[in-house]
C-alpha cells in the first residue's frame, strides 16, 4: 500500500506491479539514426551528454598539469607554453567535430572514448618536458617521439570513426556523403602517416639536427583543420547547422577560465598562504577575480543563439584558438603580475628594515643580530628544501654582523648607501648577503619553476626580472588578442539589421584595443616599463578597461531596446531559443526507431516505407533510384494518404480496379520495379 496526498495515490505507485525494461547499450548505433532528414544535416542531440563532459575532464587535467611544470619566465617557455596549447586545442577539436555530427553511446564509442582518453594521458606525460624551442631541452627526441606516437594513435582513430560513418552510408545509398567522407578519411590517414614519418627524426636521444622537424606538427595540424572545415562548407550535409558545437565551444572557454580560477587559488597561497592577510594582496586577487567575472560576461553576453550561417559558425568556431589562447595568456599573466609586486613589495620591506635597523635605530651586537634573525625567520625559509641553503646562508651572514662591534654606529651607517645595488652599494657585504639571501630565498620559496641553465648565470631575482619583462609583452598583447577575437565574433553572429549597439560596441573594443596597443609601446623605454611591473595599478587598468567595455554594452543594448519598442515597428528577440535553437521541428532522439527501408526492413505501413525512401533520396545523388511503385506514386486509395494538388484533379468516370500494395524489398537492375494493376492485357 502507498502513501496517499488528498486521497490520491502517488504516481509512481501506478507502476508498481509492473517489470521494468532495462536500459542496454547496443554494441554499435548508426549515426543516421540522428540525421536530420528536412535540413539534411547530421544533429545527433542538442546538447553535451555525459561522455563529452566526461573527455573535456582530460583536456583541463592537462591544461592544469602543464601549466603547473611550466612558469613562462622565458621566451623558450612561451612558445612551449602556445605550442602544446595548439597540439591539445587540435586534438580536442577533431574529436568535436566527429562527435558532434556522428557520436551515439554504444560500445563501440565506448572504447573509442576510453582510447581517446588514453590519447590525452600521452599528451600530459608529454606535456611535463615539452619546451621544443630549446636547443638543450631535456630529454626532447624522446618526448618528440613519444608525441608522434600519440598522434598516429589519435588520427588513426579518427580515420577508423569516418570510415564508419561512411560504412553506414553505403548501406543506406545516401551517396552525396561518398565523397565528403572519403575525403574525411584520406585527411586523417595523411596526417597519420605524416605524425608516424616524422618518428625516424627522434630516433637519437642526443641528435638534435633534426630538431626543427617538430613544425611538421603544427603545419599538417593546420592543413588539417582548414580542410575539415572546408570540407563541411562545401558539402553541407557535413556542416555543423543543428549540432550542438557551439555549445561544445562555450563550455571549452568556461574550462579554460576556469583553469585561470585554479591559477589564483595558487596565487593566494603564495601572496598570503604563510603571513596571513594583507590589504594589497587582497586587493590583486580580487582584481584577478573581477577579470575572470568579466572575461565570462563578456564572452556569453554576446553568446550567438539559433542558425546566423553555416559558413559563419565554423569561422567562430576556428576563432576560439585565438580567443582562448589569449584569454590563458591574460589570466596566467594576471596571476604573474601579482606575484611580481608582491615580490618588488617585499624586497622594499627587506631593504627598508636592515636600513631602520642599522641607520635609524642604530643597533649593534646581539640585539642587532635578534631583530635581524626575526627578519628571517618571518619568511620561513627554512621550511622548504629547495630555500633551505638561502636560510643557513643568511644565518651565518647575520652571525658575522652580530659578532662585529659598532658596524652600525652613526658615524659608520652615514657612509652606507645603495644596499640593493651590489655595484655601487657602500654597505658592508654581510648585509648585502642578507638582503640578497632572504630577497632571493623568498622568490624561489614561490614555487616557480626556473630554468636551471639561466640559474647558472644569474640569480632567481635576475631570472625573475628578465621574466616579468616578458610578462608584461604577453599580458598586453594577450589583451589586444582578445578583444580582437571579441570584435570577430561580433562581426560574425550579426544576423539581424544594425543599430547603435553594433557600433558601440566595436567602437569600445576598437578603442581600448588601442589603449592596449599603447601600454606595449611602454616596453620602449626600460624605466618607464620596470616602474610600471613595480607598481600595483596594471591589474585595476585591465580591470577597468573591461568594466567599461562590458559597460558600453549594457547602456547601448538599452537605449536600443527602448527606441525600438517606442517606435512600434516589429523586432525580433536575440534570446535563447528552446533546447539551444536546435527545436526546428525535430523529434526527439530518444523516440527514434530504427525500422523502415533505411536498416534493411521491410515496412509493414505503406506510407512508413515511402517516407524511408523518400529520406534516402534526398541524402542521394541518384534520386531516381526510388522504385516507381504503387506507393512511390501515391497513386492508391488509402485512407492516410494526401494529395498535394488535389482540388485541381477531376474524379476519373470509372474507377480502376484496386491497386495492391507492395513492400518494396531491393533495387531491380535497371532501378525500376514493375508497376502491378491486377489486369492481364494482351494475353
Amino acid at each position: 500500500m502507498g502513501f496517499s496526498f488528498h486521497g490520491h495515490k502517488r504516481d509512481v505507485d501506478a507502476e508498481k506491479h509492473l517489470q521494468r525494461l532495462h536500459k542496454t547499450t547496443p554494441l554499435i548505433e548508426s549515426p543516421l539514426v540522428g540525421a536530420d532528414n528536412e535540413s539534411l544535416v547530421f544533429s545527433q542531440r542538442h546538447e553535451a551528454n555525459s561522455v563529452e563532459l566526461f573527455f573535456d575532464l582530460f583536456f583541463v587535467a592537462n591544461l592544469a598539469t602543464f601549466t603547473a611544470y611550466h612558469s613562462i619566465t622565458d621566451v623558450d617557455y612561451l612558445l612551449g607554453y602556445i605550442g602544446f596549447f595548439g597540439i591539445l586545442w587540435c586534438c580536442w577539436f577533431q574529436i568535436t567535430l566527429h562527435d558532434v555530427r556522428f557520436a551515439r553511446d554504444s560500445l563501440y564509442e565506448r572504447v573509442c572514448k576510453t582510447i581517446q582518453f588514453i590519447v590525452f594521458v600521452g599528451l600530459a606525460l608529454v606535456g611535463s618536458q615539452f619546451n621544443p624551442a630549446s636547443e638543450k631541452g631535456k630529454g626532447n627526441n624522446t618526448n618528440f617521439r613519444i608525441l608522434c606516437y600519440t598522434l598516429v594513435i589519435s588520427r588513426g582513430l579518427l580515420a577508423i570513426q569516418y570510415l564508419i560513418v561512411l560504412y553506414y552510408t553505403w548501406k543506406a545509398r545516401y551517396s552525396k556523403l561518398y565523397v565528403p567522407l572519403i575525403l574525411m578519411f584520406a585527411i586523417y590517414a595523411v596526417s597519420m602517416a605524416a605524425f608516424a614519418g616524422m618518428t625516424p627524426a627522434f630516433r637519437t636521444k642526443e641528435d638534435h639536427a633534426y630538431r626543427l622537424v617538430y613544425l611538421v606538427w603544427y603545419v599538417v595540424m593546420a592543413l588539417e583543420a582548414i580542410g575539415v572545415v572546408t570540407i563541411s562548407c562545401f558539402w553541407r550535409m557535413l556542416s555543423f547547422k543543428k549540432t550542438h558545437l557551439m555549445e561544445r565551444m562555450s563550455l571549452l572557454t568556461i574550462i579554460v577560465i576556469g583553469e585561470g580560477a585554479i591559477g589564483v587559488t595558487k596565487t593566494v597561497s603564495r601572496i598570503m598562504g604563510k603571513q596571513g592577510l594583507e590589504v594589497e594582496g587582497c586587493f590583486l586577487i580580487m582584481c584577478i577575480i573581477v577579470i575572470l567575472v568579466l572575461l565570462w560576461a563578456l564572452y556569453f553576453d554576446n553568446f550567438p543563439h539559433g542558425h546566423y550561417g553555416t559558413i559563419r559558425q565554423q569561422i567562430w568556431s576556428l576563432l576560439h584558438f585565438p580567443f582562448q589562447l589569449s584569454i590563458i595568456g591574460l589570466v596566467e599573466g594576471s596571476q604573474q603580475i601579482a606575484l611580481a609586486r608582491y615580490v618588488v613589495r617585499t624586497t622594499q620591506k627587506v631593504t627598508a628594515t636592515l636600513e631602520q635597523h642599522c641607520q635609524t635605530e642604530h643597533l649593534d651586537g646581539q640585539k642587532l643580530q635578534d631583530n635581524l634573525m626575526y627578519l628571517l625567520n618571518y619568511f620561513q625559509l627554512d621550511t622548504k628544501l629547495e630555500t633551505w641553503d638561502f636560510f643557513q646562508r643568511a644565518q651565518e651572514a647575520i652571525w658575522k654582523i652580530g659578532n662585529e662591534t659598532g658596524i652600525c654606529s652613526p658615524e659608520n651607517a652615514a657612509k652606507y648607501t645603495l644596499i640593493d645595488n651590489e655595484q655601487n652599494s657602500t654597505w658592508p657585504l654581510d648585509f648585502q648577503n642578507v638582503e640578497y639571501l632572504i630577497s632571493n630565498g623568498m622568490y624561489t620559496g614561490l614555487g616557480m619553476k626556473l630554468p636551471v641553465d639561466e640559474l647558472e648565470l644569474y640569480s632567481p631575482l635576475e631570472v625573475a626580472l628578465k621574466g616579468w619583462r616578458l610578462v608584461y609583452m604577453y599580458y598586453w598583447g594577450s589583451f589586444c588578442l582578445l578583444l580582437m577575437c571579441l570584435i570577430g565574433f561580433l562581426f560574425l553572429i550579426r544576423r539581424h539589421k544594425t543599430d547603435l549597439f553594433d557600433y558601440t560596441s566595436i567602437l569600445s573594443r576598437g578603442l581600448f584595443l588601442c589603449v592596449g596597443a599603447a601600454m606595449l609601446a611602454l616596453m620602449a623605454n626600460n624605466d618607464k616599463l620596470y616602474a610600471a611591473i613595480q607598481s600595483p595599478a596594471l591589474l585595476p587598468i585591465c580591470v577597468v578597461l573591461l568594466f567599461l567595455i562590458l559597460v558600453v554594452d549594457k547602456l547601448s543594448s538599452l537605449w536600443c531596446n527602448s527606441q525600438l519598442k517606442k517606435s512600434g515597428k516589429p523586432y525580433a528577440l536575440e534570446v535563447e531559443e528552446h533546447e539551444h535553437g536546435h527545436g526546428h521541428g525535430h523529434s526527439p532522439h530518444g523516440s527514434v526507431h530504427e525500422t523502415g527501408a533505411l536498416y534493411g526492413h521491410a515496412p509493414h505501413d505503406p506510407i512508413t516505407g515511402l517516407e524511408d525512401m523518400r529520406k534516402a533520396a534526398r541524402w542521394s545523388a541518384h534520386p531516381d533510384t526510388m522504385p516507381l511503385t504503387a506507393i512511390s506514386t501515391e497513386y492508391n486509395n488509402s485512407p492516410h494518404q494526401s494529395y498535394a494538388m488535389e482540388p485541381l484533379v477531376s474524379p476519373p468516370f470509372t474507377s480502376p480496379d484496386p491497386v495492391q500494395p507492395q513492400s518494396f524489398l531491393g533495387h531491380p537492375p535497371a532501378g525500376y520495379a514493375p508497376v502491378s494493376t491486377g489486369r492481364k492485357l494482351g494475353a
